[in-house]
């Protein structure tokens, strides 16, 4: 019998050593500790980008033509043989002028009025004359201009590229060190920090290991485990039996204790996450500023190697201000001469016309077409001369449908000639044809199915009839939205998603997507500003 009862005392002390030691085995497994991260490989690294906030346009470019605004098909106003044609292709027209006749007998009002032509072909020799002075004067003014534009960018001059390069070089060297001083002192904040995180976990470590043996010792003999007193009926000493209120205390105590390890453990971990951040903001500022010191080292050295865009440009700019002026000194004004010996042989011919026969321009502009010849025969109200204002023009396109129903008239937009692309100048749509417009139902199909765009602004520029433009619409734009570039961004079976980089880990996250351009997504929903993307 006393065997049994000391075999089963021996039983549960062993038990309780195994549950004690379970238990501090799982306490120790909670939080394992942090293994040091291998330095990833550089040639394994790839592309990150970051989540940013800005603008998303989606635009359609397309291009156009330049082409007169008041354009007027003109016809004679009966039937009969074409005696004579006073214009040609390309030619400026007043209004009033006779354009072309047909063959009659011709009064003497018909002579007065060739007459007049001719005088006005001379007038417009002289205003050629005129203009050839004023276009030397002109050119001679570009050419200094050209020249003092030289003397300023060559050594010693007021726009000297080398010194001013210099100077960008100076202050690259400046930033860089304040960059190198401000990324030194946020590193050592956050090492300190580090540090100091670290003693805190070791000082609740040793507070916990305590309190749990306190708290053990309590469970275990009820007594305190520091505390003795006089044991009763004898004069020796023990520990001091506890209430209940007191053994509340110590297991009080316990998971106050744990509670403040499990802090200073994240507190820890979050020190070495700002530690890690600060040595890369520190790398990537050094990085930043020795590029921006290694472009003006080198800017600088291609100027005292003598390869400056500058001056280069700056030279051509003389030799073609030189060229146009020795252009403007050469007109020989033959087409004017040309005009005059035109109106000449229509005065010859004036006497066998009568008013019925004649074609007359109703307004100024210039001849785009003309499609009759001296002994055509011709019907009433048929066209055979388009002329406009060379001076009122507008750009022409020619749109699918799918392209117009994107778009409405009044909708501003931007035009530039393929001459000068950096010039951009303010337009409107002006009309639609039908059924996309305002004229016009459809059902009628019109001849000129072109979009017509007005140029509110010219910019300065010179519009040429038949000059090629390029035309920019903005077709939907949000500001102040989320966006990446498109190699960000990853698709599978439908769904679109990125690789978001927190730290040491990365995670896939599905993302909803908005406008799409060649360089931008917008981003919906599944990101904020700042989320660094790893790339494929």
């Amino acid at each position: 019998m006393n065997r049994r009862i000391t075999l089963a005392i021996l039983t549960l002390l062993a038990l309780l050593s195994l549950l004690s030691a379970c238990g501090t085995s799982s306490t120790a497994q909670q939080e394992p500790p942090t293994p040091t991260p291998l330095p990833p490989d550089p040639a394994l690294e790839r592309p990150t980008y970051t989540v940013e906030r800005g603008t998303v346009e989606r635009v359609l470019e397309i291009n156009g033509r330049i082409t007169p605004v008041d354009l007027v098909r003109l016809s004679f106003h009966r039937s009969g043989r074409v005696s004579t044609v006073n214009v040609a292709r390309g030619d400026i027209v007043q209004g009033g002028d006779v354009l072309a006749e047909l063959q009659q007998d011709e009064a003497l009002e018909e002579l007065r009025e060739a007459e007049d032509t001719l005088v006005q072909a001379q007038r417009d020799l002289a205003e050629a004359q005129q203009a050839q002075a004023k276009q030397i004067r002109q050119a001679e003014l570009a050419l200094n201009n050209a020249n003092e534009d030289l003397m300023r960018l060559l050594p010693g001059g007021e726009d000297d590229p080398i010194r001013a390069a210099q100077q960008a070089l100076e202050l690259a060297l400046r930033e860089r060190a304040q960059v190198d001083a401000s990324g030194s002192e946020a590193k050592t904040a956050a090492e300190h920090a580090l540090l100091t995180a670290t003693e805190a976990v070791q000082d609740a470590q040793k507070n916990y290991s305590q309190a749990w043996w306190d708290n053990d010792w309590v469970e275990r003999y009820g007594t305190d485990p520091v505390a003795t007193e006089v044991i009763s009926g004898s004069d020796k000493l023990g520990h001091r039996k506890l209430t209940d209120k007191e053994k509340e205390e110590f297991k009080e105590k316990l998971i106050q204790s744990e509670r403040a390890l499990r802090e200073a453990e994240r507190a820890l971990v979050q020190a070495q996450r700002d530690l890690d951040k600060a040595r890369q903001a520190e790398i990537d500022g050094n990085n930043d500023a020795n590029k921006k010191v290694e472009e003006a080292q080198r800017e600088l050295d291609k100027l005292l190697a003598g390869n400056s865009k500058e001056i280069t440009a700056a030279r051509r700019a003389v030799e073609e201000a030189q060229l146009n002026l020795e252009e403007a000194r050469q007109e020989t004004f033959n087409s004017q001469r040309k005009m005059i010996e035109n109106a000449q042989r229509a005065l010859e011919k004036a006497r066998k016309k009568v008013e019925d026969g004649r074609v007359i321009a109703p307004q100024a502009g210039e001849v785009l077409a003309i499609s009759i010849r001296e002994g055509d025969q011709v019907e009433e109200f048929e066209s055979v001369i388009e002329i406009a204002d060379p001076s009122n023009l507008e750009v022409a396109v020619e749109m699918s449908g799918e392209q117009m129903r994107q778009l409405a008239e009044g909708q501003p937009v931007e035009v530039s000639l393929l001459s000068r692309p950096d010039v951009i100048m303010p337009a409107v749509i002006r009309r639609m044809p039908a059924p996309y417009g305002s004229g016009g139902s459809g059902a009628v199909q019109e001849q000129d199915r072109t979009t017509r765009f007005h140029i509110e602004d010219t910019k300065g520029q010179e519009l040429v009839p038949g000059t090629v433009a390029r035309i920019r619409i903005v077709l939907e734009s949000k500001q102040d939205v989320l966006w990446l570039p498109p190699e960000a961004i990853r698709s599978f079976e439908g769904r679109r998603f990125v690789v978001v980089r927190e730290g040491d880990r990365e995670r896939r996250v599905t993302i909803k997507v908005g406008i799409e351009t060649q360089d931008r997504v917008e981003i919906l929903e599944g990101l904020e500003e700042g989320d660094i993307i790893v790339g494929q």
